[in-house]
């Protein structure tokens, strides 16, 4: 093995560089692991020397004539087109450049593990103090370059490399890594991203707690802007209640967002459907890197274990539950609740205060206590880190449990003054357009305050607030990882910052609350713990900062630009069975009621349908998937006229997403789909190309073929385009126009591709990507090992300590340390390969669009494969 060696040794570090080749090269562009069996190695980067092997183009025979007028030349260039994109491209490695730092000036050994092994004695060397930091420099610049890689690709949060490029560089002087700038946001997201989802502002936070920029408690203090008014909501006593309006939507605070699940039994299906997906639905298009164990962690906070209840009861004593609550957060402390219906109060109430109970005497810092709430007593389920949170509030019959202090209140304040959601006229206008029938639905509406709700200062500081409170906790695990690796014993905070370790503004915040170290980890002293932290309405904000004033500005004016992001949503799912002959598969009828602004920059899709008409389409009998639209365009200055677009895609496996890269990997990779596009009447867009390029060669009776490879079928004003000219043929004999369909403006249809090289290509594309979600937990973890010296056996308890929340692999596999010190998945060892989550269960859809008074009208039919009960 080829060796350059380089080490000058300094304080605080020195910096070593080796270059090693390998005798070999290696296919593909595998990590190696740089450590030191005498622990003196600290911080590698370590950067691939690679060659890139690419096989001959192969072509076919070139064609006798080469003549222009004849589409010769056009040919041989698609096929040149195509076998530069389809080339087989491969990296090679031929060693590797490493830059590392290192503490003291005797000799030691690096060592390199993966691809090539090697043992490579370093001896360190007095140089100059200028060589020292142009050594330093050179090492910077490889190590900034790999961590902002990671922090690039990073799936999770990137606490890691994100801190230490913030400690090296103020512990060794150097530039403030353009990494942690880039981590803002240029205009604060929509406050419905933000309800469920808080990763982007997270992200903020990490960058402000890293820069060293608090909150100050010296800063000018601003006092909370008020809430902008809503409308009052007229008393309504129940028998004044419209009697379509279910008896539990009297219950609920106006402002909450309302789940109902119009039975016990339904609910069920719920949690069965969660269960059957590692206990959250939303894993039913991915599963994450994250496992935050969604309903597991509800029934956990709230105290309410559905199994037994169902094994117990089944749903003879429960009738109606409801999800109600002011936020999505369910992964960091939501304001939630479950209102349930009793059928025997006696016997539910019974049953809950055993389990409560029985909490209490299985878990010792858990307690039970009753608080005096507008005048109700309230018992009070809970543990200091939040991990359990349960008010119960008992009315008659109905029975709620809620993690909100707030909302518990709000639950018998809007009784008690009869304003509940039922009483809302937007609520009846919607139950009035959608009754709940007598087989009951799920339904979810967000009503128009719970939507305001999301952009009222005090949700949104408050937000970035407990945001900031999360990043500070992570920041102080790695903090003391990398001290300790150091061969500094320090763990508070104050003596970190003293060391270098963290910022000088580090915990400093505006409203006096700090962290607290347990024996289970690091604590909010006012939150709470990592995802477990206090609901949002329960934390009193009285002073603010003027950056946080700022901030909220900033929200009022995008709520003031966009006012149809506060309109009501309303979904609302049926469930039946698809086919009689098979009891495993369900089918949901899903309506959407939406304003087109809840799209986001896909509302403009919206805008350019035409009326709605009752004109249909016949597709060919081997579409898999097809759609058809009324278009009225006003692009291009009004010159396509009102036309029907129709499509459809038969069996096929196309190019790989990663050929979407260039236009000419584009335009090949449209090529390989085995599909048509169509129009009636022809809006002559074709036409309209310049140079005369939309009229093309012929090839048969009313086909040519265009520019660019694709071929055009013209008759009876139908205009057919596909890069396939069987297609055509296929397709042409079964398709027509059909008039007194149901009114609609669109339409999509997608078969069941569980069985065809589509639904392959789909499973495939989305493995990919979890393939490479899966391939970040394992390089987090060997950079856990690497960077910051955490101990092979500790690795996955320490990695969920710093995300709050456990590495899982996306593919169903474990993380396992090899041999050679690198982490993997079990999953890339498995001969079979996985199906893609969407591709195990989804077994067809069909969907129709309409736009009715301004808002979008979305009917769904989605067939779905359930677990073989």
């Amino acid at each position: 093995m080829g060796q350059e060696v380089v080490a000058i040794h300094g304080e605080p570090f020195g910096v070593g560089f080796v270059r090693a080749q390998w005798p070999e090269p290696v296919e593909g562009l595998s990590r190696v692991r740089v450590s030191s069996p005498q622990g003196r190695l600290f911080y590698p980067a370590a950067e691939p020397l690679t060659v890139t092997v690419r096989d001959p183009m192969r072509l076919d025979p070139a064609p006798r004539e080469l003549k222009f007028g004849r589409g010769k030349i056009l040919e041989r260039l698609g096929q040149v087109v195509k076998a530069a994109v389809t080339a087989d491209e491969r990296q090679q490695v031929t060693g590797y450049e490493i830059w590392f730092l290192f503490q003291g000036d005797r000799p030691f050994d690096l060592q390199i593990s993966g691809p090539a092994v090697a043992t490579i004695p370093i001896v360190p060397v007095a140089a100059a103090a200028d060589d020292h930091q142009a050594a330093l420099q050179g090492w910077w610049q490889s190590y900034q370059a790999q961590a902002e890689s990671e922090i690039a690709g990073a799936p999770m949060l990137p606490v890691v490399d994100a801190y230490l490029l913030s400690y090296l560089a103020r512990r060794l002087d150097l530039p403030r890594p353009a990494a942690l700038s880039r981590m803002r946001l240029e205009k604060p997201p929509v406050a419905i991203e933000m309800m469920a989802d808080s990763s982007g502002l997270q992200r903020i936070a990490l960058a402000d707690v890293l820069r060293g920029e608090p909150h100050e408690v010296s800063e000018p203090f601003d006092t909370l802007p008020a809430a902008v008014e809503v409308a009052e909501i007229a008393p309504m006593d129940d028998d004044a209640v419209p009697e379509g309006i279910e008896p539990i939507a009297r219950m609920v605070p106006p402002e909450c967002f309302y789940l109902r699940f119009g039975s016990f039994a339904n609910f069920l299906w719920f949690q069965k459907l969660a269960q059957e997906h590692d206990g959250d639905v939303k894993n039913m298009v991915g599963r994450p890197i994250l496992d935050r164990r969604g309903s597991q962690r509800i029934e956990e906070l709230l105290n309410v274990r559905y199994t037994q209840l169902a094994d117990l009861f089944g749903d003879a004593l429960i009738g109606d539950v409801a999800l109600v609550g002011n936020d999505f957060l369910l992964d960091d402390g939501p304001s939630i609740g479950v209102l349930m219906q009793a059928k025997n109060a006696f016997l539910l109430s019974t049953f809950l205060g055993q389990d409560r109970q029985a909490t209490v005497a299985q878990f010792p810092d858990c307690t039970l206590e009753t608080k005096t709430i507008e005048g109700i007593e309230v018992s009070l389920l809970s543990t200091p880190d939040n991990r359990v949170r349960s008010f119960w509030v008992a009315n008659g019959d109905w029975m709620f449990l809620t993690s909100s202090e707030h909302l518990a209140a709000r639950f018998i304040a809007a009784r008690k003054a009869r304003t509940p959601l039922a009483a809302t006229a937007e609520f009846q206008h919607f139950r009035e357009k959608y009754p709940h029938g007598e087989k009951p639905a799920i339904t979810l509406f967000l009503p128009r305050r719970f939507l305001s709700t999301l952009y009222t200062p005090h949700f949104q500081i408050e937000l970035q607030r407990r945001c900031r409170a999360a990043a500070e906790m992570a920041v102080l695990v790695a903090a003391r990882a990398a001290a300790s690796n150091e061969g500094q014993s320090l763990v508070m905070a104050d003596d970190l910052i003293a060391a270098g370790y963290l910022p000088g503004g580090f915990g400093h915040r505006v409203d006096r609350s700090g962290l607290i170290l347990t024996d289970d980890g690091v604590l909010d002293s006012r939150r709470g713990g990592r995802q477990t932290l206090l609901p949002i309405d329960d934390v009193a904000i009285d002073k603010i900062t003027s950056a946080e004033r700022i901030w909220q500005d900033q929200i009022d004016r995008m709520r003031t630009a966009q006012p149809g992001l506060l309109e009501p949503v309303f979904i609302q799912i049926d469930r039946s069975a698809a086919d009689p002959q098979s009891p495993d598969r369900e089918r949901l009828t899903i309506a959407v009621d939406v304003v087109p602004a809840m799209l986001g920059k896909q509302a403009w899709i919206v805008d350019q349908l035409g009326p709605p008409t009752d004109i249909g389409v016949q597709f060919s009998k081997t579409d898999l998937i097809s759609f058809h639209a009324n278009i009225h365009s006003d692009k291009l200055n009004g010159s396509i006229p009102p036309h029907y677009l129709f499509g459809g895609l038969k069996d096929c496996y196309p190019a790989a997403l990663a050929k979407f890269e260039s236009p000419i990997d584009r335009i090949f990779a449209i090529s390989t789909l085995r599909g048509y596009l169509a129009a009636w009447p022809d809006p002559g867009l074709i036409d309209r190309l310049p140079l005369g390029l939309g009229r093309g060669s012929p090839v048969g009776p009313n086909m040519t073929r265009l520019v660019g490879g694709a071929y055009r079928y013209q008759s009876e004003r139908v205009s057919l385009l596909s890069f396939d000219r069987e297609v055509l043929v296929e397709s042409i004999p079964d398709l027509a126009v059909l008039d007194k369909q149901p009114t609609r403006r669109a339409h999509l249809k997608i078969e069941d591709l569980s069985q065809t090289q589509l639904g392959q290509w789909v499973s495939d594309t989305l493995l990919d990507a979890e393939r490479r979600k899966s391939q970040a937990g394992c390089d987090l973890l060997s950079r856990l090992t690497e960077q910051l010296g955490i101990d092979r056996e500790t690795t996955p308890l320490f990695a969920e300590e710093l995300l709050g929340a456990a590495l899982q692999c996306p593919l169903r596999g474990e993380f396992r340390c090899r041999g050679d010190g690198h982490w993997c998945s079990t999953a890339s060892e498995v001969e079979t390969p996985p199906t893609a989550a969407v591709m195990r269960w989804f077994r067809g859809l069909q969907a129709s669009v309409d736009v009715v008074d301004n808002r979008l009208l979305v009917d769904i039919e989605v067939d779905v494969q359930r677990a073989t009960r």
